[in-house]
Parts: structure tokens; C-alpha cells; sequence
């Protein structure tokens, strides 16, 4: 699949990760693509085994050619000594595609295709929109569980909105700013202000 002009995964790094699973724990250095297929349960030349490999490959997962084999990271993901090695690797992978990560980082939390649509600059079939979701969600799931020691925590304060007699006290967040000036927009419209 292409996106603005970029070649991205049809399968997301989560969904990449658990179908070369077998592969890390088989003992095999390298493995033919019908052998492969053969262990996992697919059809060599089916579309969807293909699609699969190919996500591997963009992901980094797998190396090119065939026989193919692990990469690094994919040998680093599987031998992590612990969850947060893990989840560190897979969120530095998760990082790969920058048009990904600029609309994971754009969207709303729970995008629509709409928001989608709306986001990506060329026409592209409700399928691939879905699938482009897909891979948002994964990359945020990704991001969600890795949490940098060197991230210092910012303290929330809370903030006093005033208008017009009208005070509300909210956290420094994104969303409750976002609340705090829809009621007070609404306070406003039943004022008549």
C-alpha cells in the first residue's frame, strides 16, 4: 500500500511480530518462503501470506530475499531480557514511517474514517483508510506502553477559566481545556453573549 508517496505496511507491527514469532523460536538461522508458508499454514502464493511478508520487511522484521531470515531487531524484540527492553524496542520501531506518525500524532483519539479521509491528501479506497486506522491504533498502542526514563513528568495545574461571572476549574490537559471551552461556549450561547 502507498501513502503519499511512501510504501507503508498492510499489517501493523503488532500483527508483523506475532506472524515471524515461529521463526525466532524455531532454531532455523534462515527459512524458504514455502516452507514457510507451508509451517504456518499458507498458501505460497496467496495474497494475504505475501502481504504479510512484505509488512515483515517494511517493519524490519525480516530480511529481504529468499530464504529469509531474522534481523536485529527482530532478534532483540524476541530475546528482550524484559518487558520494558521490549516494549522499548517495539515503540523505536513503531517509529519507522513518519507519515504514520504524523497523523497517530494529528488525529483525534478515536479517529473515524471521516477524520481519516479528511487527514490523508489523496483518494484512497474505505479499505485502505481502515487498514491506515489500523496501523494508527498500533503505533499509539506502542507508544502508549513505553515510557522513557529520561521523561520528566510534568506537574498538572489547574487553571481558572472566568467569563462574565462564569468560573470553572479544570487540569491541564488538552481534553479538559477543550471541555472547559465548549461549556463555557454554551454558558455563553444561553446568555446570549
Amino acid at each position: 500500500m502507498k501513502l503519499e508517496n511512501y510504501k507503508i505496511p498492510d499489517y501493523s507491527l503488532s500483527e508483523s511480530v506475532k506472524f515471524i514469532e515461529p521463526i525466532a523460536f524455531s532454531g532455523f538461522s534462515s527459512i524458504n518462503k514455502f516452507q514457510y508458508a507451508n509451517l504456518r499454514g499458507f498458501n505460497a502464493s496467496g495474497g494475504a501470506y505475501n502481504l504479510r511478508l512484505s509488512s515483515a520487511r517494511l517493519w524490519g522484521l525480516i530480511s529481504d530475499g529468499n530464504p529469509f531470515s531474522m534481523t536485529a531487531l527482530s532478534d532483540k524484540i524476541f530475546s528482550a531480557k524484559s518487558e520494558i527492553i521490549k516494549f522499548e524496542t517495539l515503540y523505536n520501531a513503531s517509529k519507522t514511517f513518519i507519515v504514520l506518525n504524523r497523523l497517530s500524532r494529528d488525529l483525534p483519539i478515536s479517529p473515524t474514517v471521516n477524520d481519516l479521509s479528511r487527514s490523508i491528501s489523496e483518494k484512497i479506497k474505505i479499505k485502505d483508510i481502515r487498514k491506515i486506522k489500523n496501523l494508527i491504533m498500533d503505533i499509539r498502542l506502542h507508544k502508549s506502553n513505553y515510557i522513557s526514563e529520561d521523561i520528566e513528568f510534568i506537574q498538572s495545574k489547574d487553571i481558572k477559566l472566568e467569563m462574565s461571572g462564569v468560573k470553572l476549574e479544570v487540569e491541564e490537559s488538552k481534553e479538559s481545556l477543550l471541555a472547559a471551552i465548549k461549556l463555557l461556549e454554551s454558558r455563553l450561547d444561553l446568555f446570549r453573549v
